[in-house]
């Protein structure tokens, strides 16, 4: 049975072709593994075609069977190697091929070279941000993909605050909590299309951890378990009194959904307590105010604003210069998808676009409290996706 029904192929493949048609391009070349999934449902090895007018075609290198079985597209096609390539996209094309575009922001430029040796005289030219733009809108298909993940994250989030208990280290109770979301379908595959910007299930630390920066943009890294993966779980034994992050993502199908809670065993501290209520006030202020028409950029200057009002502009999204200049992030197939809620992007806002907002207070030699909800625009304003409670998640000493 086909991964993805055909109707949402077709209605994918259309919304590229129009931006195929704009870049004066003759066709698209998808080779990387989640536009493939996307744009033709399967992740076999290939090259899928899609023609700025007419029916895509999906070539393939390995498995052709299983090919034919995930993908309702009906132009799968054998392509033992590169030396068909030219033929593919001539008939998908339907005549001369000229300019095509490739995905040249994830693409190694030996596989670059390969295709340009294959199609001799043809430009190859970026569709990345085409690609990423189209896949920045979500169908109500993708939608339910998502709540079905946003259910596993929730009790992923449950069998953490379960197991959480004083004396653990971080990794043990990530053990626990990734071993229950085996048993909840969790694929175990986290997706990011940044360079170099490796993702396991997501962050949980502990106290100091929670402080610790590391290579990764993002607002929390923690110590991880070595300097081999410098980031995530670590060693540290959790406390009493500690903020606990568990910054976990549900994944199903694909579709992700990105969720951060706060645990901690006994009572936060005061003055954490209190950060975490700020944290809360900024998403419900940047929530709010979500809306189609309204852009990232404007609400990236929302969370700032609401941040320093309440005396957070120096814990905001991190601590000193290497703070997270953003607040929130597309989320789909990939974790890190388009648009990103920073300076910079002006795009507005239109039905179906998915985010994540995330604001954490970061403290250095002390930790971090923070949530994360994803929200889909609507044509009013926003629906929250995941589904926990927006407090504290207390567990008894």
């Amino acid at each position: 049975m086909p991964s993805t029904p055909p109707d949402e192929l077709i209605r994918r493949a259309a919304s590229l072709q129009r931006h195929l048609e704009q870049l004066a391009l003759d066709a698209a070349l998808i080779t990387q593994n989640v536009d493939l999934f996307y744009f033709a449902g399967s992740m076999q090895s290939g090259v899928l075609v899609v023609p700025a007018r007419g029916r895509a075609a999906y070539g393939v290198r390995r498995v052709l069977e299983r090919a034919r079985s995930e993908s309702a597209l009906d132009q799968v096609l054998p392509l033992p190697s590169f030396r068909g390539l030219a033929a593919l996209v001539r008939d998908a094309v339907g005549g001369p091929v000229r300019r095509v575009g490739v995905e040249l922001d994830v693409l190694p430029v030996q596989v670059r070279d390969r295709l340009a040796a294959a199609l001799p005289d043809v430009e190859l030219v970026d569709v990345s941000a085409a690609i990423r733009t189209v896949r920045t809108v979500k169908s109500p298909y993708e939608l339910d993909k998502m709540r079905a993940a946003a259910v596993l994250a929730e009790a992923m989030l449950h069998a953490a605050v379960g197991a959480l208990r004083e004396g653990m280290t971080e990794l043990e109770l990530s053990g626990v909590v990734e071993a229950a979301a085996r048993r909840g379908g969790h694929q175990g595959v986290v997706r990011a299309r940044g360079w170099n910007q490796e993702v396991y299930y997501g962050h949980l630390l502990a106290g100091p951890s929670g402080a610790v920066e590391s290579a990764p943009d993002t607002p929390l890294a923690g110590e991880g378990p070595s300097a081999a993966v410098p980031f995530g779980a670590g060693h540290r034994r959790i406390a009493a009194g500690d903020p606990v992050i568990l910054d976990y993502t549900g994944v199903l199908d694909g579709y992700i959904c990105d969720q951060t809670r706060t645990l901690v065993i006994g009572a936060l501290p005061e003055p954490l307590a209190a950060a975490h209520d700020a944290a809360v006030a900024v998403l419900g202020t940047v929530a709010d105010a979500i809306r189609p028409g309204v852009t990232p950029a404007s609400l990236y200057r929302l969370a700032v604003e609401r941040a320093g009002g309440l005396g957070y502009a120096a814990a905001f999204m991190g601590a000193g210069p290497l703070r997270a200049r953003y607040v929130g992030h597309g989320v789909g197939l990939e974790l890190d998808e388009w648009p990103v809620l920073a300076e910079g992007f002006t795009e507005p806002l239109v039905p179906g676009v998915v985010l994540a907002i995330e604001p954490k207070m970061v403290f250095p030699g002390v930790g971090a409290v923070g949530i994360e909800d994803q929200f889909a625009v609507t044509s009013d304003g926003a629906e929250r996706i995941t589904r926990p409670a927006q407090r504290v998640f207390a567990v008894k000493r």
